[in-house]
Order: C-alpha cells, then sequence, then structure tokens
C-alpha cells in the first residue's frame, strides 16, 4: 500500500467511495467530497491550490490530501489530509476509511505513511485528534506513537488531542 495524490485516473474508484459514505449515511465525509461528484476536474483544482495554499477559505491552512491505494492503485482504502500548519483543535492530520474497507488495518497504515508525508511537508511535530468517543480511532493514533495531551472542545463535540513526536 502507498499514499497518491488525487489523479483523473481514479474517478469512478473516487466516486464509489463518495458513494459508499452517501449509503452509511456519514453525512460528514459525503458533504467533505461531494463536490467531486458535480466537477471532478475542479475539484482536483482544489485540492492542489490548498496543497499550495491559493484561494484559501478565511482560517483554514495549506494542507495536502492523499489516497491509500493498493500497489496496483485500483482501490482506495482511506484518504488523508494532512495540513502543513497546526490548526487549533484539529492539529495537523485527519483521515478517514471508507465504510466498507474498515477494520482491515488500513487506518493503521494511512496514518502511518501519513506521518511520514508529514515529515516530507516539514511537520515535526506532529498533532491528531479524534472524537472523544472513537475507541478505534484512538487505538490507531497510540499503535502509532501518538501519546494523548489533552480534550478541546468544537461544536459541541469533544475531540481527544493526540502528538506524535
Amino acid at each position: 500500500m502507498k499514499l497518491i495524490q488525487p489523479n483523473i485516473r481514479l474517478k469512478e474508484t473516487f466516486i464509489k467511495v463518495i458513494e459508499d459514505y452517501k449509503k452509511n449515511e456519514e453525512w460528514f465525509y459525503y458533504y467533505m467530497y461531494e463536490g467531486a461528484l458535480e466537477d471532478y476536474e475542479g475539484y482536483l483544482k482544489t485540492l492542489e491550490n490548498t496543497s499550495m495554499g491559493k484561494e484559501l477559505p478565511e482560517g483554514d491552512v495549506p494542507s495536502t490530501l492523499y489516497w491509500l491505494v493498493d500497489d496496483g492503485e485500483t482501490e482506495i482504502r482511506g484518504i488523508i489530509r494532512i495540513r502543513h500548519r497546526r490548526i487549533p483543535v484539529h492539529g495537523n492530520i485527519g483521515y478517514d476509511v471508507p465504510p466498507k474497507m474498515r477494520f482491515k488495518g488500513y487506518g493503521r497504515e494511512i496514518l502511518r505513511l501519513g506521518i511520514e508525508k508529514a515529515r516530507e511537508l516539514g511537520v515535526e511535530e506532529v498533532r491528531i485528534t479524534c472524537a472523544a468517543g472513537n475507541a478505534g480511532s484512538k487505538k490507531i493514533i497510540e499503535v502509532n506513537g501518538g501519546r494523548y495531551l489533552e480534550s478541546a472542545m468544537d461544536n459541541f463535540e469533544r475531540f481527544d488531542q493526540y502528538i506524535i513526536e
């Protein structure tokens, strides 16, 4: 498995990922990616601009998105966003694994590879959070060297913050 940047070649595969979130009523992720359904090339351009720090919404920071793919680059097994600078509650990294790909070790692998990419992007101290009740994500973070720091609130939801040095 490896991380690659989104591309036109895997358009249909990514659309299946988006549909998987919709089918499972995981609206947070569905809405995060739904722009690709309407204008895939525009979506890719937005990702490129975000990575370069261009045309960012107010309060946002440059970030690079990667897909975790199989070695043949035919299947997307997870998505990770690496923020080049930390944001207050959510830190440097956000990741998700589509419902049909869960409980297969992909969360652990995407975070491991994502930490390497963060270092390549100049992030020395990685901070990552998960919803306070998300035991699976906590385990993934801890297996990857995460040390609990504190809890923080965002939009009436509590998040546990970790540091990976």
